[in-house]
């Protein structure tokens, strides 16, 4: 075994001693140390959290990359841009359309919001100027009413016995009754439809109108007015049908025998005419209404309801036609509320059928012994129908006083 170096030992002895002197350098190599730890357990955790991030947040980074991917262009900015100013003229479109309907031709351009003057003869005028409508009507759709007992008297002096009997045709033949089917078959075939302008509501409401005073005059005119406008659609319906035939026997709608704004049991009075009561008004509430109505339409702020009531003769196979052309879309002309603007063509369709009756024809009833409608089946059709002005339409000429009877109650 070799001698050991005790003079190393003893150095190192020595050095150890003298560590003394390093002792102020201490603490700082701790805190350097327990930094280096601190610092190693930091990675390892970040580590860690980051594989978890990565792990947790990679469905949402591709769900956040497709929609990137698949976001539209900046050019389609513009291009739905253009689709809501499309919808939004196509909205304004359909609101002046809505408005163009209610724009009609008025039978006085002197009366409405207010009378231009204080005289009495606007409303004696009106009410000539509604008559003549109505005959204008009738004649258009070349209408005449069946022989009236004078003119069947007149036909033969020997029927004024069979006459003065009625009211039932006789039930078998014989010269009388020869004379009156002849004079009546030759009044069928020289009409396209029955009608009797004094069947017409408001026909003889103005034929006997007496002035009262000027605010009962424009209700009376406005009213009138609304009336008259719906009583044209029923005329165009039947001009629309009854085109080419003139002739009774081959016309789809043989005869308007009512119309009017109550029920139909209630349209005429006792002495065969229509009653006062038969005006137009506005449905405000359920009560106003003629016939529970399936729209549920009511007057509001936008729109006036008005509903109104027809009694016809019809063809067996027209009566859907009829029912369908009644709620179809008519033409109109507008001139302004001036009646001096240029001539404007407008379209409206303002009215629907809230109910529907179909009744055999009693032919030796007195209602119908002086007709002739053909050898085809037909049947009476009775409706309550509801027709929709927008206000917006004719807001400018409506009377102030209609306006507060169009609002609702409380």
């Amino acid at each position: 075994m070799g001698k050991i170096d005790l003079s190393k030992f003893t150095e190192a002895l020595k050095g150890f001693g003298s560590l003394r002197s390093y002792s102020v350098l201490l603490w700082p190599a701790v805190i350097v140390l327990a930094s280096a730890g601190v610092m190693t357990a930091a990675l390892m955790m970040g580590s860690s959290f980051g594989q978890k991030m990565n792990k947790e947040s990679l469905p949402l980074a591709n769900e956040v990359k497709k929609m990137l991917d698949s976001s539209p262009a900046i050019s389609q900015a513009e291009v739905e841009a253009r689709y809501e100013q499309q919808y939004q003229a196509d909205a304004n479109k359909i609101a002046r359309l809505a408005e163009q309907s209610t724009e009609r031709e008025l039978l006085s351009y002197d009366i409405f919001p207010a009378p231009k003057e204080s005289s009495s003869q606007l409303f004696t005028q009106f009410g000539d100027r509604f008559c003549k409508k109505v005959d204008g009507l009738t004649a258009k759709v070349s209408g005449r009413d069946c022989p009236s007992d004078e003119e069947l008297k007149r036909g033969d002096s020997g029927t004024s016995s069979v006459i003065s009997r009625m009211p039932m045709m006789p039930a078998t033949g014989g010269d009388d009754f020869r004379i009156i089917d002849e004079i009546c078959q030759a009044r069928a075939k020289s009409a396209s439809v029955y009608v009797n302008p004094a069947d017409i509501s408001g026909y003889d409401f103005w034929e006997q109108y007496k002035y009262s005073n000027a605010d009962t005059g424009v209700k009376d005119c406005w009213y009138w007015q609304l009336g008259y406008w719906i009583i044209e659609d029923v005329f165009s319906t039947v001009g629309t049908l009854n085109a080419g035939s003139n002739s009774v026997y081959t016309s789809p709608v043989k005869r308007v025998i009512k119309v009017g704004f109550t029920i139909p049991g209630n349209l005429f009075g006792s002495d065969g005419k229509t009653t006062s009561q038969d005006a137009p008004k506005y449905v405000i509430k359920p009560e106003d209404q003629l016939s529970e109505s399936c729209t549920a339409r009511l007057s509001n702020e936008n729109i006036d309801v008005v509903h109104f009531s027809i009694v016809a003769v019809v063809r067996l196979k027209d009566v859907m036609t009829y029912m369908k052309e009644l709620c179809g879309v008519k033409e109109h002309q507008f001139m302004g509320y001036d009646g001096k603007s240029p001539v404007s063509v407008f379209r409206h369709n303002q009215i629907s059928i809230l109910e529907s009756q179909i009744r055999p024809i009693d032919f030796a009833s007195r209602e119908h012994q002086n007709y002739r409608y053909g050898p085809d089946p037909v049947v009476e059709v009775d409706l309550v129908c509801e027709y929709v002005f927008n206000k917006n339409g004719y807001v400018t000429i409506k009377p102030d006083l209609t306006k507060l009877d169009a609002e609702p109650k409380n």
